[in-house]
């Protein structure tokens, strides 16, 4: 019995119908084409009057597209109206060689960003144009980025939420995780990530930086270590090194040889277990010594940490000079209310992980819930959207949107209350001195946020000498 598979492809304007019924023929002495989603532009959609004869296969799609030559265009086209149609596709076949050249790279292009269903194949339909014979050549276009191993992650872990890098809107959430692709690219440097709770640190390492560095992460809370069995605990020890070592131990370093070593919550790391990891950090054969052993040991480890603090307040809780060698890679996540443009799609996938079968396959959304999301400050992040989206599920229908809402915690309400402790660096200067410093952080935070100094000025509706003056 002959696989059955889905042929998708643009219209060969020169070439059809007979390109398609050749390769129609081809796939079909292997497969059952079952069906076929035929892109055409609509000036050419007279030729579907030779072409739908083929094949009762045939789905004809009208593609909408200015420039058959604009790379970007396209790819914006396929991506928002194309592959939801294939995404369920079990066994799908994409010919790539009908069509202008911009189409037949974004073909390998989406393909290479792993888009695609598992097991889709490339393949390639020619004419001989001088004996008239055909072809059907797969397309050997092998695939090795950290956004096709994000596709093959996510869809072996289809109940947690991960960040999607190609998809993100805002300017904050963009910058973020270009830093994070750029940094994680270099292997031996440490990466230290800041952000609130529940911004998703953890998911970012072990999804995205995990990819990119194509190494597994043994991850450490660091909260957890007992202070008096810290060191134990990051270098191992030796069986009777101490009351208790009824045997040999590992540790943490130890077992990411050849990984990612994790430490989330740095700022609870004991001071004299960040000093020793300072002078393994420092040493290029990453040498340490297990509690107990008389020789040293070494691992190749890639060391990325984590903390909720800011860079001022983790600065003041870890030693001076350990701080400096863990973050000379530093990436600051934004928190959701500073990329409000991502929200509605968090919110979708955030609904995918936590819903039941019984629940309504879509997310819930409602005008109360959009302005909900454009006015909270969200201060618990994706678990904030967790907490919304487990309600409706215990409610199922029997509270509206609004009523949920309205239970939850005050400091995610929308009704313009704010937390005193974010203004507390403001209580003892005057109103002149405490309006010069509030114009200084704003101008720095929009010139952040939107790349420039023009860019800041324009969102802003100022000048860039009056951004310029506010950060002196």
């Amino acid at each position: 019995m002959k696989t059955k598979i889905t042929l998708l492809t643009w219209m060969a304007v020169n070439n059809d119908p007979d390109a398609l019924e050749s390769l129609l023929k081809k796939l079909g002495q292997k497969y059952d084409v079952e069906k076929v989603i035929y892109l055409y532009q609509k000036e050419y959609a007279e030729k579907l009057e030779k072409v739908q004869p083929l094949s009762s296969a045939i789905n004809p799609v009208e593609v909408n597209v200015k420039s058959p030559t604009a790379h970007k265009e396209i790819y914006e086209i396929i991506k928002r109206e194309i592959l939801p149609m294939v995404n369920d596709e079990p066994n799908l076949f994409i010919n790539v060689s009908s069509g202008t050249p911009a189409m037949h790279s974004v073909w390998l292009i989406l393909y290479a960003g792993g888009v695609f269903p598992d097991g889709t194949r490339l393949v390639s339909s020619q004419i001989n144009r001088k004996t008239g014979g055909t072809t059907c050549d797969n397309v050997d276009f092998p695939i090795d980025t950290y956004l096709s191993e994000l596709r093959r992650y996510e869809k072996e872990n289809p109940k947690e939420a991960i960040y999607k890098p190609e998809s993100a809107k805002s300017e904050a959430r963009k910058k973020a995780l270009e830093q994070i692709r750029v940094y994680a690219s270099i292997q031996g440097v440490p990466m230290l990530l800041l952000g609130e709770r529940g911004i998703g640190k953890s998911r970012l390492v072990e999804s995205v930086v995990s990819k990119i560095k194509k190494k597994d992460v043994v991850s450490v809370a660091c909260g957890t270590l007992d202070s008096n069995l810290a060191e134990s605990a990051m270098f191992g020890h030796k069986k009777g090194s101490f009351t208790g070592a009824t045997a040999d131990k590992k540790g943490y370093f130890g077992e990411a040889d050849g990984k990612i070593l994790f430490l989330d919550e740095i700022q609870d790391l004991p001071k004299g277990v960040q000093r020793k990891l300072l002078r393994t950090l420092q040493d290029k054969k990453h040498r340490y010594r297990i509690v107990g052993d008389d020789k040293e040991s070494t691992a190749d480890v890639e060391l990325v940490c984590a903390s909720n603090l800011n860079e001022k307040e983790l600065r003041q809780k870890l030693d001076p000079d350990f701080y400096d060698r863990i973050s000379f890679y530093r990436v600051e996540m934004p928190p959701l209310r500073e990329c409000r443009e991502d929200i509605e799609t968090d919110w979708n996938e955030v609904w995918k992980t936590v819903r039941l079968d019984s629940s309504p396959k879509d997310a819930p959304m409602d005008k109360y819930l959009e302005k909900y999301f454009r006015t909270s400050r969200l201060s618990g992040n994706f678990r904030t959207l967790q907490s919304i989206a487990y309600q409706f599920i215990a409610w199922n229908g029997k509270k509206t949107i609004a009523e949920i809402l309205k239970d939850l915690p005050a400091d995610d309400s929308s009704n313009g209350t704010f937390d005193i402790g974010e203004f507390s660096e403001f209580q003892n200067l005057t109103w002149k001195e405490a309006t010069k410093l509030f114009q200084q952080k704003l101008a720095e935070y929009s010139c952040g946020k939107y790349g420039t100094q023009e860019a800041a000025a324009q969102k802003l509706d100022c000048t860039s000498k009056t951004l310029q003056n506010a950060m002196k």
